[in-house]
């Protein structure tokens, strides 16, 4: 495991040293180009996540989507308090759970939510032009096998 003093090298070209260093270029230069969008909607990126979170299950609760973030429940109530006043999201109890108040996507979040993964595919359009098929299948594929092998066990502790 890399730790603060064990960095991977950043001018590394191959192996897993090169994959940390080139993962965060990638999400640094991706986020980069996506903050005007997020801006312009008045959301973060942890904001959009949340909406996108609710669409994706057709609505939560606050401390779905603290765990869905991974944030403590107070800080996913305060970044999705912008969210309700915005009109983004509507908040009501549940019919089955009196104690649980459940979060759900207006119109306005929809569409906000639409744009966003809009732009986002203009970025990543832009970003991959000139990469042959076969490279973006590559990438693909190795990014959902990182994804499966990080997601097979939650249960592991982890950083």
């Amino acid at each position: 495991m890399a730790t603060a003093r064990s960095r991977p090298r950043a001018d590394a070209d191959d192996g897993i040293s090169a994959l940390v260093p080139a993962v965060h270029a990638v999400m640094k230069g991706f986020f980069r180009r996506l903050h005007p969008v997020l801006e312009a909607e008045g959301i973060s990126l942890a904001q959009f996540w949340a909406l996108h979170h609710v669409s994706s299950v057709g609505g939560s609760s606050v401390s779905d989507i603290a765990c869905h973030l991974s944030v403590s429940t107070p800080t996913a109530s305060a970044g999705i308090d912008p969210l309700v006043e915005a009109g983004l999201l509507t908040r009501r109890r549940s019919k089955t759970d009196r104690r649980t108040v459940e979060l759900r996507l207006t119109v306005r979040g929809r569409r906000t939510e639409a744009r966003v993964w809009a732009a986002i595919g203009t970025v990543m359009d832009a970003a991959a032009a000139d990469l042959s098929r076969a490279e973006v299948a590559t990438a693909v594929r190795v990014f959902r096998a990182l994804r499966e092998r990080l997601d097979a066990d939650t249960t592991e502790a982890g950083p």
